[in-house]
Order: structure tokens, then C-alpha cells, then sequence
């Protein structure tokens, strides 16, 4: 049932000892703590988003990183045998993954790229671009020369596959041999051109 206007209200509601509703002051106080209240949502959304990227970026870095793992083993290698002692599993997936390389296609020409570059931050170089044990070929490392040979995006992350033309000179390990083609982390990469 609607209200009533009486003929008294506006001395019942204004006058000096009337109960106190709020009035514009009180309005404009309320109106201050929610915009106060929403800008600091938004300041806070905004730097949990960019925390989660930081995150996955650190993620994948993590991910493309090399884990020595030391387990002797015997390898065989253009019919010799030889003993693979402290090395990585990296490594000797590399060994095998080159000596494929090199027994399939002795003569054959490298493909071309569309452009040439160098390797920024050391890591895993891949047979796929996911990151998985499985997938590991052998370790790139900073100021191997590259040929990108491919660029895919796949879910966000950005993957070339590269060629490596002309491994570093002051490698800290073992790395893949040149001429090894595989994927790896656009973040791991130059800008090619």
C-alpha cells in the first residue's frame, strides 16, 4: 500500500531535532567508499593477473631447464662401443637423436629458414613444442646460432622450431650437435627478424 504524504512531513523530516536519515554529505561519503572499494578490486585483479602470467612464464622456464640426472650407461655409436658415465639423460638422448640424424640423411640438404638467430637463455630443445619428459632431445645453450625453421602458438605459449647452425664456443656442457632441428620456447629464443 503506497504511502501517504501527511502535510506535516517536511517539519517532521527537517526540522532541527529530527531523526538523522543520512542526507547528501552521507551520500557523497558512500559514494567515495565505493569507488575507494571497486578502484582497489581493480587494482588488485589486475596484479593477480599479471602475477599468474609471471607464473606461467617462470613455469615454462622451469620446465625447459636441465635436471642432470648421472646414470651410467653403455651406448652404441657408429659400431663402437662407449661408456656414458655423468652425463644426462639429455645428453644421451641428443647422442642418439644426432647419430639417428646423421645415419638417415648423411648428404641431405638443411631446409630453409625464415631467419636466423641466436639462443638467449639455455634449456631443452624438443622433438614436439610441449613440454614433456618424453619430448626432450638435448640442451640448447645462450649464443648457440640458430635458423628458425617454423613458429607455432599453442595454447598462448609461442614455439619455433630451430636449427642449430653453429653451437656456442663457450658452452658450459654438452649440448645437441649442429644441424639438430627441434622445438623450442619462443622465451628461450632471440626476436627473429
Amino acid at each position: 500500500m503506497p504511502r501517504v504524504m501527511r502535510s506535516d512531513d517536511w517539519d517532521r523530516l527537517f526540522a532541527p531535532n529530527a531523526p538523522k536519515r543520512g542526507g547528501p554529505l552521507r551520500a557523497l561519503i558512500n559514494l567515495v567508499l565505493f569507488a575507494l572499494l571497486l578502484g582497489a578490486l581493480a587494482v588488485g585483479g589486475s596484479w593477480l593477473v599479471s602475477e599468474r602470467q609471471r607464473q606461467a612464464e617462470r613455469l615454462a622456464a622451469t620446465a625447459t631447464a636441465y635436471v642432470a640426472t648421472v646414470v651410467p650407461q653403455r651406448t652404441r655409436v657408429a659400431g663402437a662401443t662407449q661408456t656414458v658415465a655423468a652425463q644426462g639423460t639429455a645428453t644421451r638422448i641428443a647422442l642418439r637423436t644426432a647419430t639417428a640424424q646423421a645415419a638417415a640423411s648423411p648428404t641431405s640438404m638443411p631446409e630453409p629458414g625464415i631467419g636466423s638467430g641466436e639462443v638467449v637463455r639455455g634449456g631443452n630443445l624438443r622433438r614436439e613444442p610441449r613440454i614433456a619428459p618424453e619430448t626432450v632431445i638435448g640442451l640448447i645453450y645462450p649464443g648457440d646460432r640458430i635458423t628458425f625453421l617454423e613458429r607455432r602458438t599453442i595454447g598462448g605459449q609461442v614455439w619455433f622450431r630451430i636449427r642449430i647452425d653453429q653451437p656456442a664456443a663457450n658452452r658450459s656442457g654438452e649440448g645437441v650437435p649442429a644441424g639438430t632441428v627441434g622445438w623450442a620456447s619462443a622465451l628461450l629464443l632471440s626476436t627473429p627478424p
